[in-house]
């Protein structure tokens, strides 16, 4: 007969140590996603990071993109990546796409959490063995979607890590030109 303390029995484990547990897999559900996170080792290489892709880049797009970062996601995606770990002000990168008939500027860009997620890849292979993204909308200015990549990752392990992908529209804040490509 086992002595009551030698239970694996949560109840028995030292709160800080269920806290631990947690933070190490959680649930995050999200519209139609199911993200399962290690919020633990996601918010600790953020931690590590010191800017966003936007300031380490430098150039005039990326200027303009940073300098308008907090009202370029809505506040559900902000609230979205704080439960994941990620620090919202430090995508991985951020690329401009075109300026619009209408004024504003389409960029993407993408963050990473160690995890997993059930729900819809937004990563369609196309004929020609590339991929182009299928994101959600989520407000007219900006989409989001999630699939299985690491491109320019900060983690150093590799495995099991979501690419949280965006597109947005945001107007020309800064007094300076668009880089000419």
């Amino acid at each position: 007969m086992q002595p009551a303390l030698l239970k694996t029995d949560v109840r028995f484990l030292p709160q800080c140590y269920q806290q631990y547990l947690s933070m190490r897999n959680m649930l995050v559900e999200y519209k139609d996603w199911q993200l399962t996170v290690d919020k633990l080792t996601t918010a600790t290489v953020y931690g590590r990071v010191q800017t966003g892709g936007a300031e380490s880049c430098g150039c005039v797009d990326c200027q303009n993109f940073a300098t308008q970062r907090t009202t370029v996601y809505p506040a559900e995606i902000k609230e979205l990546l704080e439960s994941l770990g990620v620090d919202w002000k430090k995508e991985v990168e951020v690329s401009h796409y075109a300026r619009l008939e209408n004024g504003d500027h389409y960029y993407g860009g993408w963050f990473h959490f160690k995890g997993d997620f059930v729900g819809f890849n937004c990563e369609r292979t196309t004929s020609s063995d590339g991929f182009t993204l299928e994101l959600t909308d989520i407000t007219p200015k900006f989409s989001i979607g999630f699939r299985r990549a690491n491109s320019l990752t900060a983690f150093n392990k590799a495995d099991r890590l979501v690419q949280v992908e965006f597109e947005c529209k945001v107007p020309w804040v800064l007094d300076r030109q668009l880089e000419q490509k």
